[in-house]
């Protein structure tokens, strides 16, 4: 049996819910075939092993550096920065242990949407039109959303689960929307508003290197969200997610074909969640790809596969093995 060492928590704002990924990948493991030892990171950045996600609560001060003896493989279950970013990535490099999912590159310019469009566009992904600023930059904000017309949205550069994005009506919004989102980053985005259906599809690496693409889920809005905002996505009822999405064959064809190469574009390894909009006219456009997608029983991913005959625990066991082959 391989022991795999389970990396949650992290010093960010999406802390609660990698500790909610974290259970239920330990739920799902194989116990024939592996162990599971949890390896919080706490909000203040300190490593504590420990017996169940839970004890990380009020663990106390912890280390500077994991203690990964007698780990065979490590499955980061970290969001956001200071974990997706390839920050993690690298020290598990520098450690020799094998991981899953992403590399320091890929994960890195995946965290940075800017970059990350920049490249997608030069390989022939249609992306969302985008400006951004700074704090230093911030009085060009005006002139750059009159650029793209409103109603556009403000997001943070680097971050994730919808934390700091704001959906702006006008220009009386637009200050308060670039402050909150200069909170979370250095850099804030300015993206006009796209119409649509939001549809996700999983990119899945096998041991051999072959992609294999899960059912595209659709996310049909509940309530009165604007936008798929954090509490969407963590309230349970607050969305319905249409698996497999009921789109045009063609449609999914060509989502299919996109995903794959802003897979390989970006240089991900294991997994990936490709995150577009479909619009009536069947118009697609990349809104983004996360390198270590949610994987609570409430997240996108994990539902993407049993449609295609991949439980839970089957998907787990197939990305520790992609893991294993890939270091």
């Amino acid at each position: 049996m391989k022991t795999i060492g389970i990396i949650f928590g992290g010093a960010n704002s999406e802390h609660e819910v990698s500790c909610a990924s974290a259970m239920h990948v330990l739920a799902n493991l194989d116990t024939d075939l592996f162990v599971g030892v949890p390896l919080g990171i706490d909000r203040s950045g300190g490593w504590h092993r420990l017996a169940s996600v839970d004890d990380l609560e009020g663990a106390g001060e912890g280390t500077r550096f994991p203690d990964l003896d007698g780990i065979d493989v490590v499955f980061p279950v970290l969001h956001g920065r200071f974990g997706e970013d390839g920050t993690v990535q690298g020290l598990l490099e520098l450690a020799g242990v094998p991981y899953v999912g992403c590399g320091v590159l890929a994960s890195a310019l995946a965290m940075d949407k800017k970059l990350a469009q920049r490249l997608l566009e030069a390989s022939g992904v249609p992306t969302i039109p985008t400006h951004s600023v700074t704090a230093a930059t911030a009085d060009e904000a005006p002139t750059l959303a009159a650029d793209l017309g409103y109603p556009l949205f403000v997001k943070p550069n680097r971050s994730g689960s919808s934390v700091g994005v704001s959906q702006v009506a006008s220009p009386a919004e637009l200050d308060a929307a670039i402050a909150l989102a200069l909170e979370h980053d250095t850099t804030a985005l300015i993206q006009k508003a796209v119409e649509g259906d939001e549809v996700d599809l999983g990119v899945l690496q096998l041991v051999n290197g072959d992609l294999t693409v899960g059912a595209p889920l659709r996310v049909v809005k509940k309530g009165h969200s604007a936008f798929f905002d954090y509490a969407s996505k963590y309230t349970e009822g607050a969305v319905e997610l249409e698996v497999p999405a009921r789109i045009p064959e063609e449609i999914t064809e060509r989502l299919v074909a996109l995903a794959r190469l802003a897979f390989t574009t970006l240089s991900c390894d294991g997994l990936a969640r490709v995150d577009f909009f479909v619009g009536r006219d069947g118009t697609i456009t990349l809104n983004e790809v996360n390198t270590l997608p949610g994987l609570t029983a409430l997240s996108h991913y994990p539902r993407m596969w049993p449609p295609v005959g991949i439980s839970y625990t089957e998907l787990l066991t197939k990305l520790i093995d992609r893991a294993g082959v890939a270091a």
